[in-house]
């Protein structure tokens, strides 16, 4: 039986056409409103810098003058005073380049639970996934104390995040790192390849993205762990991002200063 309408036509005839009009009208919606991306990472990205520098453990401007550079706050999660750190990112040919000055107090060489004193452990996520500490990611690490540098890798055992030298899971050691006190600060400098051959490492090709974390361990004056303070968190979620260069320098063309006889 047909309802009729004031023009005589069945509500039921109009049906397909409401139908097909309440259809264009999502379809258009999101048009207009394109999809949510969640991402893991911070917003903080070092863009492509091209450049290379000495690893003495100085972080000198003129050395450094191309680096992508940010500074930034290192807090602490258990509520310890921040740091105030500056990172510069480049990258060779065949290194990338990382350079770090932290307003710490004292260059400790030793510490409890820190036998190489203050340092920095370097997390990365080799796959750009959004989440550190996958199995086999690349983990540097820096430090006041001998050995300066260390090469190494996540294991996951006995928690997520440990990790274990390199060379002790069949791979090799990669790169150079050099510390020491500068002024009132902290001066880090390592390098990397970008892609080593070794199957604990990244490998890294221009224009690439690879997410990281920084944690800074510090060793008190008289020898005791002080704290750790994270950038740009201490989530295994927090990331920043370098962007590999496109970038031609071979290494040996570091900065040497003008010789005045």
């Amino acid at each position: 039986m047909n309802i009729p309408t004031r023009k005589g036509k069945s509500i039921w005839r109009l049906i397909p056409i409401l139908m097909g009009i309440a259809a264009l009208t999502v379809f258009v919606s999101t048009l207009k409103t394109p999809p949510m991306h969640v991402s893991a990472h911070s917003g903080n990205i070092f863009s492509t810098a091209c450049g290379v520098a000495a690893i003495d453990g100085n972080v000198n401007p003129a050395e450094w003058s191309s680096a992508s550079t940010q500074t930034f706050q290192m807090v602490s999660p258990g509520g310890a005073p921040p740091f105030t750190a500056t990172l510069y990112v480049m990258n060779s040919g065949n290194d990338l380049y990382l350079g770090i000055a932290i307003n710490d107090d004292e260059f400790s060489t030793y510490g409890e639970f820190l036998p190489a004193g203050d340092g920095f452990r370097i997390d990365f996520d080799n796959d750009h996934s959004g989440a550190l500490f996958a199995l086999h990611d690349d983990v540097l690490g820096i430090f006041a104390g001998a050995p300066q540098f260390e090469d190494s890798y996540i294991v996951g055992n006995p928690v997520s995040s440990s990790s274990a030298p390199d060379v002790n899971g069949g791979g090799t050691s990669d790169g150079a790192g050099a510390a020491s006190r500068v002024g009132d600060l902290n001066h880090f400098e390592l390098k990397h390849p970008l892609c080593s051959g070794d199957s604990l490492d990244y490998c890294l090709h221009p224009s690439d993205t690879i997410g990281f974390r920084l944690e800074y361990l510090d060793a008190q004056g008289d020898g005791s762990f002080g704290s750790s303070q994270f950038f740009p968190g201490q989530e295994d979620t927090s990331e920043a991002d370098i962007v590999i260069s496109p970038c031609s320098l071979p290494d040996f063309l570091v900065y040497l200063p003008l010789l005045m006889k």
